[in-house]
């Protein structure tokens, strides 16, 4: 490995051979190239990490709310009951008037089992 590649391994937190990042660091050159890449990395990162997303926590539902809710579907279920059974005793309790009436015209006239006269 080279000075370079030594000294960025160490920067990038990879593997690296300790003696190796010793005598890159021994060089002028190798100081100097630490020293850039330090600066760089602190020029690229934000000093302070981001704020982790905080993700309230869903509070327990309180037995209220069940209730509430239980008594919502309770009384949907009897208004609807009550609703349908008004609207089917007005439907039947009187027949519409007729709006003709037909006469039979022809006496009745018994037929064979076969269906022929």
């Amino acid at each position: 490995m080279t000075n370079s590649d030594v000294i960025s391994a160490f920067i990038d937190h990879e593997p690296f051979d300790a003696q190796e990042l010793a005598d890159a660091l021994g060089d002028p050159a190798g100081r100097a190239l630490l020293l850039d890449l330090v600066a760089l990395r602190s020029l690229a990162q934000p000093e302070e990490a981001a704020p982790a997303t905080v993700v309230p926590a869903i509070p327990p539902r309180r037995p209220l709310h069940l209730a509430v809710a239980a008594v919502a579907v309770l009384v949907a279920l009897v208004g609807g009951y009550q609703w349908g059974e008004r609207s089917v005793a007005t439907e039947t309790s009187t027949p519409p008037a007729p709006a003709r009436v037909v006469s039979g015209g022809a006496a009745w006239v018994e037929t064979n089992a076969g269906g022929g006269r």
